[in-house]
């Protein structure tokens, strides 16, 4: 899938890129083109006012270029008519010697077509007719220059075309690795999440069933009886219900469709919020045979809401409660800067590694996939405190270190 998604990334890419180079290197030749054009044709003008000033070396107007005034580089000639219009009176050259015989032939083929100006692909040659005081003159400006220009133009663009399109298709493929980059990574996480939570989900499953079948089989048992069966039965489906609640809430977060009652803002006291999680963890701890110790400032107040904010810290104080290890310690911290409460959840136990912090708010992350599995960890814990963080402007980061263990802290602004 991965594969096909960046080819379609290179096509879709490359086909801006190519449509907005033709477009571009299109209006460049064109304007060009007309360019060398326009200059041929200003030098055949310009041929003009050079055959004037010859016959009138003393007759100067304003702004006309003097008789020593170097002639036009490209090769020009004018024919002028007799009164007539059909026979030739004189021929004025530049650049290039023209034989009677020649001159002859080019005035035949201008005066049996009905154009002024055109091109006589024939002879390389531009022309255009027109009447001066009563004289009938027909210009010619040799088109070598001009066809040189523009075949270079050609070649030029086509090469800028082909140079331009193979390093945008170069820099196409190196953007559809990195774009991809986190879908593929997301997408190993997802399958290996998918693995994982299969396997998870069919255990409970299958002691379900289990237990289905051993009540069905003692039907005339009494519910005290079969309690075993049935707590056994509740807890798998509460590890279940916890699954689904965990990707439902990702889900709609991403979703932007949270429920109301867990998107409402209000005002709250975060001091009593964090010390009534912190008592309901008190047993939590002393099952694990972990000390938990509490260190809250009293009077501390944030805009949020509770739910979400009770669900980001059950989900820090549950993780540090499995990983601090017996005889470990849990420290809840919650202090106020200028700005800001800084809540700290710290534990001792197995140290974060530098690579696995990188990744361990990611979705379906799980540094001992064997102890998590064990812990009754899917991977979404972290990443559902990530999300409710961000959702209230905060920050929340993980320091692992022989010294202070292993530190989560988060950063929200006050009220």
């Amino acid at each position: 899938m991965l594969k096909k998604l960046r080819i379609k990334f290179v096509i879709i890419n490359m086909s801006f890129v190519i449509s907005i180079l033709a477009v571009v290197l299109t209006i460049f030749f064109v304007a060009n083109y007309r360019r060398f054009q326009q200059q041929t044709r200003m030098i055949m003008i310009q041929a003009m006012d050079q055959e004037k000033l010859e016959k009138q070396p003393d007759k100067l107007e304003f702004g006309r270029r003097p008789v020593d005034a170097p002639p036009p580089i490209t090769p020009v000639f004018i024919i002028t008519m007799e009164e007539d219009g059909h026979s030739m009176k004189s021929i004025w050259q530049s650049n290039i010697t023209v034989s009677q015989e020649m001159a002859e032939e080019l005035v035949s083929i201008v005066l049996n077509r009905e154009e002024n100006k055109g091109v006589l692909e024939d002879y390389s040659l531009r022309y255009f007719k027109v009447n001066m005081h009563g004289e009938s003159k027909i210009f010619f400006a040799d088109q070598s220059y001009e066809l040189n220009s523009i075949h270079l133009l050609i070649r030029n663009t086509i090469l800028i075309f082909v140079i331009a399109v193979s390093l945008f298709f170069l820099l196409s493929v190196y953007l559809s690795f990195s774009a991809l980059k986190p879908v593929k990574q997301a997408w190993k996480q997802q399958n290996q999440f998918i693995a994982d939570a299969s396997h998870e989900l069919k255990t409970p499953l299958t002691v379900i069933l289990a237990n289905l079948q051993i009540l069905s089989s003692h039907k005339d048992s009494t519910i005290k009886e079969q309690k075993k069966w049935l707590v056994n039965t509740e807890e798998e489906a509460n590890r279940m219900k916890q699954l689904v609640e965990e990707l439902l809430f990702l889900a709609r977060s991403d979703a932007g469709n949270i429920p109301e009652s867990q998107s409402s803002v209000a005002v709250l006291d975060f001091s009593e919020l964090i010390l009534k999680c912190s008592l309901l963890f008190e047993s939590v701890a002393f099952e694990n045979k972990v000390d938990l110790v509490t260190d809250i400032s009293s009077g501390i107040q944030i805009s949020g809401n509770e739910i979400q904010l009770k669900q980001m810290t059950g989900v820090l104080l549950d993780n540090a409660c499995k990983y601090a290890e017996k005889g470990g310690t849990v420290t809840v911290s919650l202090k106020k800067t200028a700005s800001h409460a800084v809540l700290s959840v710290a534990n001792t136990g197995t140290l974060i590694t530098p690579e696995e912090q990188k990744h361990i708010f990611e979705r379906f992350y799980r540094a001992d996939k064997s102890r998590a599995r064990k812990e009754g960890g899917y991977g979404l814990g972290l990443s559902i405190a990530r999300t409710v963080v961000e959702k209230h402007k905060g920050k929340i980061a993980v320091i692992s270190s022989q010294e202070k263990g292993t530190v989560f802290n988060v950063t929200l602004p006050l009220i």
